[in-house]
């Protein structure tokens, strides 16, 4: 079982059956996909499915890559961490806007009844 630690270098701790198979980030996500998908699917997937799934898989996390800020620079882990922190970002830049509106909408209510 892999266990994955915040470090500031984002260094990853895994056991040492997995450590010597894994020299990269992608290419330890690209295995572990594979054998997920292997796995899941071994009883009713023919491989022509299985490799069509493996490259959708990595066609999504390019396209996730471009739209996240700083998206490329980033290996797999680090690319979802960093999209959670930016919708919660993006959520919160929503709710501030909805409430500067609805403050300057009640100010310009308050101005026409006193004829301002």
């Amino acid at each position: 079982m892999e266990k994955t630690l915040a470090t500031p270098d984002n260094a990853r701790s895994l056991s040492p059956s997995s450590s010597a198979a894994v020299k990269s980030r992608t290419g330890g996500f690209e295995r572990r996909t594979k054998r997920r998908l292997s796995q899941t699917k071994a009883s009713v997937c023919v491989s022509g499915q299985e490799e069509d799934d493996e490259e959708e898989v990595k066609e999504k996390i390019e396209a996730l890559q471009r739209i996240i800020p700083g998206g490329t620079a980033l290996g797999v882990d680090a690319l979802f961490e960093e999209t959670a922190g930016y919708i919660m970002s993006l959520q919160c830049q929503i709710k501030t806007i909805k409430v500067l509106t609805s403050f300057i909408q009640s100010l310009d209510k308050q101005d026409m009844k006193f004829g301002g």
